[in-house]
Order: C-alpha cells, then sequence, then structure tokens
C-alpha cells in the first residue's frame, strides 16, 4: 500500500543500475507532487543488469521489488545508463533554421563514434540569452544526443516481457537535473558517486555541457577499506555507511585517510573538467551537488569543499515533493541513492 493510497494517478521511475534497481512513485494532488511509494534493491551479487543479456530475468527482478514494495502502477520512466549515451553540445554556423535537421546529422556524424544507422538521435536548440538581432543565424547551440538502438531495443523487450507500459527512457543526467535542480538554472556540477561508477556533469541553463564517467565507486572505496582493515567486502561495505550516516549534521568529523585515497581520482577529475569549462566558456561552476549512495560518506561534502574550494553540498531529491513529516530522518538517508528515480517519476508529472 502506497504512503498516500488516496492518489487518483501515480507516476513510477525506475532506476535500473549495474547491481541495483530502485523504484520511486509519486502523484499528482491539488497541484503538489507527492510521494506515493519507493523502494529499492541493491543485492544483486556479481550480476550486472545494466549489461545482462537476459531480458526475461531483468523483467522478473523488477516485477519481484514491485511487488515486494507494493507499487500499484503498470506504466513507467526508465533510465538509460549515462555511459552508453552519447550527448555533446554542438556550433551550428550561419545555418538556416528550415535545414537545420539536415546541419545537425551532418554534425553528428563527426562527433558520435558509432554509425548513425545504429543510433536513435535527439536533439534540441539551445536558446541563446542575449541573441544578436542582425545576425539571427550566425551560432546556433544543439544539445545532441545519440543512443545505441539496440540499447533502447533491450529496454524495450525487458518491459514487454514485465508487461509494464515503457512511457520513455531517459539519461540518468537529465533525471538527476530535474529532481535536484528544478527551475535552477545556475551553472552547477553534479557528481553522482554510484557502486560501480562516478558520473561528473557540468550543468548550465539545465544542459548538460560536459560529461564524463570513471570506474572509481562506491566499491572503490569499500574495496580500500577491506584491503586496509583486513575485514570483508560486506563489513567494509557496512562500516562505510555507518560512518556516513553518522555523519550526517556534523561539520568537524575527520575523513578518514583510506576514503581520502579512494576518493583522490575523483577530485582530480573534478579538478580537470572545472578547469577545462570554465578556460572554455570564461565563467565559473558555482557549486558541486553530490548525488548517489557515495554522497552520504563521511563528511565527504565538507571535505571535497575545502580542497576545491567550491561550495559542495548533498543533493536533496526531495525538496519538490511532499510527504509525511516523521518520514523526513530515513528520506534524508535514502534519498542521494533515489534521485534519479524520482525525477524520471517527475517526467510525467511535469
Amino acid at each position: 500500500m502506497g504512503l498516500f493510497s488516496s492518489a487518483e494517478s501515480t507516476y513510477l521511475g525506475i532506476d535500473i543500475g549495474d547491481s541495483s534497481l530502485k523504484m520511486v512513485e509519486l502523484a499528482k494532488k491539488n497541484k503538489k507532487i507527492v510521494l506515493n511509494n519507493y523502494g529499492f534493491s541493491e543485492d544483486m551479487g556479481d550480476i550486472k543488469l545494466t549489461s545482462l543479456d537476459d531480458p526475461d530475468y531483468v523483467a522478473k527482478v523488477i516485477n519481484k521489488v514491485k511487488k515486494d514494495i507494493g507499487i500499484v502502477s503498470g506504466s513507467a520512466s526508465v533510465s538509460l545508463p549515462s555511459f552508453s549515451v552519447f550527448s555533446s553540445v554542438i556550433n551550428l554556423y550561419n545555418v538556416n533554421k528550415k535545414n537545420i535537421a539536415e546541419h545537425v546529422n551532418e554534425e553528428a556524424r563527426k562527433v558520435i563514434p558509432l554509425p548513425l544507422e545504429e543510433m536513435v538521435l535527439d536533439w534540441k536548440v539551445i536558446p541563446q540569452l542575449n541573441p544578436d538581432p542582425n545576425n539571427p543565424n550566425n551560432n546556433t547551440k544543439i544539445f545532441l544526443t545519440g543512443s545505441p538502438k539496440k540499447l533502447i531495443k533491450k529496454y524495450i523487450n525487458i518491459f514487454n516481457a514485465a508487461k509494464i507500459n515503457l512511457v520513455s527512457l531517459e539519461t540518468e543526467t537529465f533525471s538527476l537535473i530535474r529532481s535536484l535542480l528544478g527551475n535552477d538554472k545556475s551553472t552547477v556540477m553534479i557528481v553522482d558517486l554510484g557502486a560501480n561508477s562516478t558520473d561528473i556533469c557540468i550543468v548550465k541553463e539545465s544542459i548538460p555541457y560536459l560529461n564524463r564517467s570513471i570506474n572509481v565507486s562506491g566499491h572503490t572505496i569499500t574495496e580500500a577499506i577491506s584491503q586496509k582493515l583486513g575485514i570483508s567486502l560486506e563489513k567494509a561495505s557496512q562500516l562505510k555507511f555507518d560512518l556516513g550516516i553518522s555523519a550526517l549534521g556534523e561539520k568537524q568529523v575527520d575523513v578518514p585517510q583510506i576514503v581520502m585515497n579512494a576518493v583522490a581520482p575523483i577530485i582530480n577529475e573534478i579538478k580537470y573538467m572545472v578547469d577545462l569549462f570554465e578556460g572554455s566558456n570564461n565563467e565559473k561552476v558555482e557549486k558541486i551537488i553530490l548525488s548517489g549512495g557515495g554522497a552520504m560518506l563521511i563528511n565527504l561534502a565538507n571535505y571535497l569543499e575545502n580542497t576545491l574550494n567550491i561550495q559542495v553540498i548533498i543533493g536533496n531529491p526531495w525538496f519538490r515533493v511532499s510527504y509525511p513529516k516523521e518520514l523526513q530522518p530515513v528520506l534524508a538517508e535514502v534519498g542521494p541513492r533515489l534521485s534519479i528515480a524520482i525525477g524520471l517519476a517527475m517526467r510525467s508529472i511535469e
């Protein structure tokens, strides 16, 4: 049964990760977005759902989690992993708007590493803040995405097998922008610290201008703790989680050296991307927003802020969602892990 079982219609977001499955069900009630239900399964063992070529198995996992949680919606918006989808901002010069599609395809062939015949392209014009009225066709910025047809077919097959209506497929980055930024048009960096990778994105005017994915993650830190302390991965994972939760709201907790060493590659990547963006665009990244399970690591936000000299906060994907006040401590704890699923559920509402 949902938290708000009287809601007339619900909107389900499903985030399929490598080794986890997360679901959030929202509802629209009296012009408010309300939480109807949520849940996740993060005990998939060595199985990587995103690379599994068995749609029936993945469908069974989805339906089991859906049933265990008690989610009623028969339709869902679903995430596409960022590392599998190509995206870029391209510039078109002196292009007539009537022929823009032709020019986009021409430029796409130059920047997408796979044949266009194997891709599903999507693009939109980025509005100019201060267009030149005397030269309207001089420079048109386009945000371009390309998704492999094989990947899309795989997801269609999974949800056909699950008998769930697939409303939309969306890159994880856009779901994060929706849930963490809302209408905030400032220039920010989102760092999504997942279980098996970290996705870093610089967002300007709600458009992801620069994206990178690195193989340093929560599991990397768990392995480092396990090896350093000589304990099992299970115990190391629990220790990492306990440390993270104990640091909530505390500003003076020191980051253990083990964790500092493990996150060093992430810090180096953040510095590289900030320098690259600011050097190319002549503007500052105003703040960094952390998401994903790794965002809850012991005092990580403060450590990054002091190291990078940029404001760093843990994202709150619930800031536009109504829920019972007594759930606030629990939702604050699980929120960073559910940011993508929340953004997906919001897609259909907005």
